[in-house]
């Protein structure tokens, strides 16, 4: 899961600058090609001045107040993760997604206000074509960065958001999309004992003085954290283990998302998992 959860990051932040460096080439082409073939504009020193000094200024406040407002949405979904532990892997793909979003603003915003500083710094030079070549690739990384920020916007502020990471979670965890179709109402079933028992041992190691399962759920720990404090108490075997967390993965991805199909191998494993677990813990 671990392998999978990094292979995943850093293939998104792959796709990120690959797409980042196509729409600035695309720009820059555009711009440079404009520029030699029919100027749109003539500016003079004392506009260069007034114009890349404010677009300087806007998009330091720009870049501030989209910091201001992803630490508001972090908490958000940190609170949302609190309440139902069933969105933390959820939440967690969200935070990765937004986190390397904003990785890359905050690289652009410093190339943008740098660039702005080296046109002001080099609006009084004698070499013309120097400065207007300077001119069009600043402008086309502060409009790379304004698409950013616009695209950021827009997916934090998506209501199919929490579906859409569902879907990213299944696709990481299902075990197969064809096949028979299977029971989702007996995968439920499976996945319930599953809960029953890992919250009822694993919080017996952890909180041996509760007795009765109506205060095992008032002490509620995550299906994730049971499942390792079984393993860390060697109640249950690193195979076993990782068959868990992926099963909680998969259902959490099914309750949350919109695809709801379960294939007939996914109900057998929820079984098998099952057995394995009584087996370990020595349930009747």
């Amino acid at each position: 899961m671990t392998n999978k959860k990094t292979g995943y990051k850093k293939g998104l932040i792959k796709k990120s600058w690959i797409l980042n460096i196509v729409i600035w080439l695309i720009l820059t082409s555009i711009s440079l090609t404009v520029y030699y073939s029919t100027p749109l504009f003539q500016v003079n020193e004392h506009q260069i001045l007034y114009l890349f000094s404010a677009a300087s200024q806007v998009i330091a406040a720009i870049y501030g107040l989209i910091i201001t407002g992803y630490i508001f949405l972090r908490n958000e979904l940190d609170r949302k993760a609190d309440k139902d532990d069933s969105y933390e892997e959820i939440v967690a793909i969200l935070k990765t997604d937004y986190f390397i979003s904003i990785i890359t603003i905050s690289i652009v915003t410093i190339i943008s206000i740098a660039l702005c500083f080296l046109v002001i710094v080099d609006a009084s030079s004698l070499n013309n074509t120097a400065l207007d070549i300077l001119i069009n690739v600043a402008v086309s990384v502060i409009l790379t960065e304004l698409i950013l920020i616009v695209s950021f916007v827009i997916r934090i502020l998506n209501p199919k958001s929490i579906e859409i990471a569902s879907e990213k979670l299944r696709a990481r965890t299902i075990t197969s999309e064809s096949g028979e179709k299977g029971s989702l109402e007996d995968f439920l079933n499976n996945f319930n004992q599953i809960e029953y028992i890992l919250a009822k041992y694993g919080t017996a190691i952890t909180n041996p003085e509760l007795t009765d399962y109506e205060s095992v759920k008032r002490k509620r720990i995550s299906n994730p954290k049971q499942v390792q404090i079984l393993f860390n108490d060697e109640r249950i075997d690193s195979k076993l283990k990782d068959d868990l967390l992926k099963l909680i993965s998969f259902r959490n991805s099914i309750i949350h998302g919109t695809n709801l199909f379960i294939s007939k191998q996914d109900v057998e494993l929820s079984k098998d998992i099952l057995e394995r677990l009584k087996n370990s813990l020595g349930v009747r």
